[in-house]
């Protein structure tokens, strides 16, 4: 599908990122409308599956994802996050300039809400590869994503915070501005980009990934 807009128009897109005092528990979090990305599926000409909630606070950085339109199955599998049913998110807690390489301040997260393996149903979040990466991440450590989900008859909600802990280098005072990109897989509809065309390599470039710009209401 040829993309409705342009790369060069999708360079840096920036979104606003609200600040929140309470992120987690998701019952109690302030993800309001005001927490709302605009909906881009328009205009990066992809199918209208995704709602994005995003807050921020000194602790850490939230997310809600509604998803439907992609029915009931999920195939998730623990070995292979990568390929897993799920919401994706790359995150660049310090600006990485023009460059096309991930590096070490670059993460990829696969919130997956079925788990798999020895998770069972429960909505698990693993690290996965940026490919291409010119330095790897460091390791995801345990309890440093909280993360729910709820299913739905024709898709999925999941509510995620991401602790200082899970994003290395995460330091709002100093870099008020962080990469983000966010895409669903789906074993039937393939990979999703949210504010990107399916053909650019956004999986790996984080010259097209978009930035959250993090304010303080």
């Amino acid at each position: 599908m040829s993309p409705l807009i342009s790369p060069a128009a999708l360079f840096r897109m920036r979104f606003s990122c609200p600040r929140r005092e309470t992120l987690w528990p998701s019952s109690q979090s302030q993800l309001d409308e005001r927490c709302r990305l605009p909906n881009m599926a328009g205009i990066s000409g992809v199918p209208d599956i995704m709602e994005l909630f995003v807050a921020w606070n000194p602790n850490g950085l939230a997310i809600r994802a509604i998803v439907t339109g992609v029915g009931s199955s999920r195939w998730c599998a623990p070995t292979r996050p990568e390929d897993s049913d799920g919401l994706h998110l790359w995150i660049a807690t310090r600006p990485t300039g023009q460059s096309h390489r991930a590096g070490r301040y670059c993460r990829r997260l696969a919130l997956l809400p079925a788990g798999g393996g020895a998770h069972g149903h429960t909505a698990v979040a693993l690290a996965a590869v940026i490919p291409r990466t010119s330095e790897p991440a460091s390791l995801l450590e345990n309890d440093s994503v909280m993360i729910d989900s709820a299913e739905s008859p024709n898709g999925w909600r999941i509510d995620a915070w991401m602790t200082d802990e899970a994003l290395f280098g995460w330091d709002p005072t100093e870099n008020p501005r962080i990469g983000f990109f966010a895409a669903v897989v789906d074993r039937q509809l393939g990979h999703i980009p949210y504010a990107g065309a399916p053909d650019l390599p956004w999986e790996s470039d984080p010259s097209l990934w978009c930035e959250l710009d993090l304010k303080d209401r």
